[in-house]
């Protein structure tokens, strides 16, 4: 780390340089006396150091320290900057920050730690504004030249064919959000893609539960970008939480109770979510589930079902035999998925598995329920009857499957 020391007191620079090498004895520091050089060139290459550390009193009649501040941050590739003063003054504290000083440190506190805590707490804030700066920077290469306004965009999440997923910021109050976007060709693009984003907006604006992710906003740009922003819930999804194991029974029991609880409030909007799967349900806290992702979900109230075949062949371990047979779905389509959910979060493996997609539909067609172990069989039941090949032999709705879970208990 490069070091320039800009100040008029022989001994505080002394001083500086001397703490510094013994927190970083690598160090390479260089001193200014601006009582004796006065200010340095306009043209000074302020870029070849990475900290300066600038005294307010420079020693000089009519400049201070903080017109070299500005002059510094006007330069190209300006360093980090940290005022340092004798005086305890809170206006010239605020007006540093405000000319761009990246911290104001009081001489006094130049003996104690808070002079390193400052040094690190100011390469850590410069090192995270470079990685969001690249991460726009990937984002703006990967999807051309436009915004999403009153968004930052920070970092490319997930891409389909259609949709972009991008964590975000609101420039309002910095709350960090995901954007879903979806972008239209030139050439018009699809229908179908169109008809499911909006719909999927449809759902999650009229809806307010506990258990099903939050919209804050959408929007359109022209006719070839739509989009919606959520919650940003950055504790990771079921599928995770899945495969480093150590779920318990009555983990598991909750999380398909909440699950259930948010299914049977979209049923009642007569919605059938129809991709109901671990990484579709995500953590708002460490306790707390949410679904997520309504890409393909049907409106039973007369919509027509938006399905593209490899959205749901993609993941077929949670698949009804429905949808595999392209039967009419309802309801009762979500409570199958949940039991395959249920099996897996009891035993850690997904009832169906095989060597091939084929093997696996095969199964949810005409294989039994596997058994349980012999310490979980009391569940054996309650998955029979969510995991029938016959919808008519399943539950009729989700407070059905929640009265059956506590019936049986833990």
């Amino acid at each position: 780390m490069k070091y320039l020391i800009v100040d008029d007191c022989a001994h505080t620079r002394w001083l500086l340089k001397k703490r510094l090498l013994q927190k970083w004895p690598s160090a390479e520091i260089e001193e200014y006396d601006p009582a004796v050089s006065g200010l340095p060139d306009p043209r000074y290459p302020w870029s070849r150091h990475d900290i300066v550390l600038l005294d307010y009193d420079l020693g000089l009649d009519a400049e201070t320290g903080i017109d070299l501040l500005v002059r510094i941050k006007d330069s190209p590739h300006p360093p980090i900057v940290i005022m340092v003063t004798g005086m305890g003054n809170e206006n010239v504290a605020v007006n540093a920050i405000r000319k761009g000083a990246d911290d104001y440190l009081v001489k006094n506190d130049v003996a104690t730690d808070r002079l390193f805590e400052m040094i690190s707490d100011a390469v850590r804030a410069r090192e995270t504004a470079a990685q969001s700066a690249d991460a726009a920077a990937d984002v703006r290469r990967e999807l051309g030249d436009w915004d999403i306004p009153g968004y930052r965009c920070l970092a490319v999440v997930a891409k389909g064919l259609s949709t972009t997923t991008l964590r975000a910021e609101r420039l309002s109050d910095h709350k960090p959000v995901i954007l879903k976007v979806l972008q239209i060709q030139k050439n018009g693009g699809n229908a179908t893609a169109v008809k499911r984003f909006t719909q999927e907006i449809e759902i999650l604006s009229r809806l307010h539960h506990p258990h099903v992710i939050e919209i804050l906003d959408h929007g359109h740009i022209g006719d070839r970008i739509h989009y919606y922003a959520t919650e940003y819930i950055h504790l990771g999804d079921l599928a995770r939480c899945i495969e480093r194991g150590g779920v318990t029974t009555a983990r598991a029991l909750d999380y398909v109770s909440q699950i259930a609880s948010g299914l049977e409030a979209l049923h009642r909007q007569n919605i059938v979510h129809r991709d109901v799967k671990p990484s579709n349900i995500l953590f708002k806290d460490r306790d707390t589930l949410v679904i997520a992702d309504l890409g393909i979900a049907k409106n039973l109230a007369g919509v027509e079902a938006l399905t593209v075949m490899g959205d749901i062949l993609g993941t077929p371990y949670y698949i009804s035999p429905e949808q595999i047979n392209n039967r009419p779905v309802d309801q009762r389509t979500d409570i199958y998925s949940l039991g395959v959910m249920f099996y897996e979060l009891l035993t850690g493996r997904v009832p169906y598995a095989g060597n091939s997609l084929f093997a696996v539909v095969y199964q949810h067609n005409h294989e039994p329920v596997p058994k349980l172990p012999p310490p979980l069989a009391r569940y054996q039941p309650v998955l029979e009857r969510m995991l029938a090949k016959s919808p008519e032999q399943r539950y009729s709705d989700m407070g059905e499957v929640m009265n059956a879970l506590a019936a049986v208990g833990t």
